[in-house]
């Protein structure tokens, strides 16, 4: 992760305002907001959440703002242009470093720093963002956040308000895809089809499970084809066999590694 802190000159020389977090791996962005400030103090382009006080600004905005700030893809001559910046392709995180954020539009600039410098206040926040989730029936997740809190989410509502995740909400398959945002900024289906991480973490019903008791339980009581084999002195092609008669149902079927509860298999023992 590369960070950025949002610096704006319009008001008073170099005011803090915000940070801009890059995930290379992904090639997102996204947008962390100092809530000391309303809307007519931050960047116009976010002006909406922060009259509505949300500071965490998902990837699709965040890319906005980026894109306000270097070469439009559409630029005549691009091809020129990025030759003389040192570019064989169009990269929106290169050329945002090449312009340390500068536009015409407004006074504000970019400052790279390392994660440790943020503000405590976003540190505190960052707390707050997603460290698992696991899909649950009836278009509910269970979701671990960092600062240790877990809830379980009814997503029925945001799923039914939301056109981007229509699919999400008409298919089990494509539902059990969920998946963290990068940076744990929510949970997601795709670069635009997310809940944020606060909207999971203010609406969900708390329960008093940690991350560490999920991670306890897989360590514990989840076995794996070969451990299966030594409690039961068995081969795989019997475990197999009782898996073909119903004896056995894997949590998770894999072509050559399945996953039991390892109560199935102490239960087999019993027999």
């Amino acid at each position: 992760m590369v960070t950025f802190e949002i610096r704006d000159d319009g008001i008073e020389k170099n005011r803090l305002v915000g940070y801009l977090f890059y995930y290379e791996r992904s090639k997102r962005f996204f947008t962390e907001l100092l809530d000391e400030y309303d809307e007519w103090d931050l960047p116009f382009i976010f002006s909406g959440f922060v009259a509505k006080e949300q500071y965490s600004i998902d990837s699709a905005w965040s890319k906005k703002f980026v894109e306000q700030r270097i070469i439009p893809p559409d630029r005549q001559n691009l091809g020129s242009i990025l030759k003389a910046n040192g570019l064989n392709v169009y990269d929106e995180y290169k050329l945002l470093i090449k312009s340390n954020g500068k536009c015409a539009q407004d006074e504000i600039h970019l400052e790279r720093i390392s994660e440790d410098a943020l503000e405590p206040s976003i540190k505190t926040r960052m707390l707050g963002k997603v460290k698992e989730c696991i899909p649950l029936a009836n278009r509910r997740a269970l979701v671990f956040f960092r600062d240790g809190s877990t809830v379980i989410s009814d997503l029925n509502e945001l799923l039914e308000d939301n056109r981007l995740l229509a699919n999400v909400n008409t298919s089990d398959e494509t539902f059990r895809s969920m998946c963290v945002a990068p940076g744990g900024n929510g949970i997601e289906w795709g670069e635009e089809r997310n809940i944020p991480a606060e909207l999971l973490h203010t609406t969900g019903k708390r329960i008093d499970i940690t991350f560490e008791d999920m991670a306890t339980f897989a360590a514990i009581r989840l076995v794996d084809t070969t451990e299966a084999c030594k409690m039961l002195n068995c081969s795989r092609q019997y475990i197999n066999q009782l898996i073909r008669e119903g004896k056995f149902t894997p949590i998770r079927a894999a072509s050559n590694n399945n996953l039991f509860l390892k109560s199935d298999i102490e239960a087999e023992l019993l027999l």
